[in-house]
């Protein structure tokens, strides 16, 4: 198989085998590929796989049937939202020096994950039962997704919740069952998410601990022009940012911290309510 092929098939296997179906157009735009040539390679992966697939009319897709064991592909979720970023990934680690840094792997599962992405795709409602610490066990909730979120370490669900009638963030792997809720009267999407279309810029700058020249370093490290770097997210996700960039501690070794956040920068954050340790 070409490596252009073998290209196409990853990415249509990882389509079905997470979202549990394949709408023609997407794979053509992704790829830029005639409509023809498109329908093609979907039916050829199709036979080839021999898959158990169905056209479904009202959704315009090749839906599957029923489930199967991806050959082209590992059953990494990671991997998946990396072809779907991405769809021309195709140098393996074996012929690439990029290595990746091992993390432990949250568990999620295709059957569960599959609703979620179509809730979130048509901004639908799903009825969940979420493993909650703060609540110290299992709870059902109504929520209706707007977006999934890698925060590095792990996935999690940007959502309004019913119950609570307001935005959340639901960690994926805590979600033990997720189903299409068609009662839900909350109409509330990614539009009225405030903290999600608020803008906001997280201001950096070396630890000023370090010795001038560290200082420097630090600077073009990071890519910073008069010692600050400005990095824009939206209030909703600023805090994650933080915590990535380990900036929601002072380490008390300069060189372990290397940058942290520049003052005005954080009383502005922390004045309008934005930080969790503010």
């Amino acid at each position: 198989m070409a490596i252009k092929e073998e290209d196409y098939f990853r990415y249509l296997e990882a389509l079905l085998f997470w979202e549990g179906q394949i709408q023609t157009g997407v794979f053509q735009s992704k790829f830029g590929l005639s409509r023809p040539s498109a329908s093609k390679y979907l039916n050829r992966f199709i036979e080839e796989q021999a898959l158990d697939v169905y056209y479904n009319e009202s959704e315009k897709a090749h839906c599957l049937a029923t489930p199967f064991t991806p050959k082209l592909i590992s059953d990494s979720f990671t991997e998946y939202t990396q072809r779907v970023i991405d769809a021309h990934l195709h140098n393996s680690f074996e012929r690439s020096p990029l290595r990746v840094l091992a993390v432990p792997h949250r568990k999620l599962e295709p059957q569960l994950l599959r609703p979620i992405l179509t809730a979130c795709r048509k901004q639908s409602a799903l009825d969940i039962r979420y493993q909650s610490i703060k609540h110290n066990g299992e709870t059902e909730r109504i929520i209706r997704p707007h977006s999934m979120v890698n925060t590095g370490l792990r996935y999690h669900l940007r959502a309004y919740c019913e119950a609570s009638d307001s935005f959340r963030d639901f960690s994926l792997s805590r979600i033990l069952s997720a189903e299409p809720d068609y009662s839900c009267k909350a109409q509330k999407g990614i539009q009225e998410d405030t903290l999600w279309q608020t803008p906001v810029e997280l201001v950096i700058m070396p630890d000023p601990r370090l010795s001038l020249y560290a200082q420097q370093v630090i600077a073009r490290d990071f890519n910073m022009q008069n010692q600050r770097a400005t990095i824009v997210t939206n209030a909703a996700l600023i805090n994650y940012l933080i915590s990535i960039l380990r900036l929601d501690f002072q380490h008390p070794n300069p060189e372990a911290q290397q940058i942290v956040i520049v003052p005005e920068c954080y009383r502005e954050l922390s004045a309008r309510g934005f930080l969790w340790n503010g």
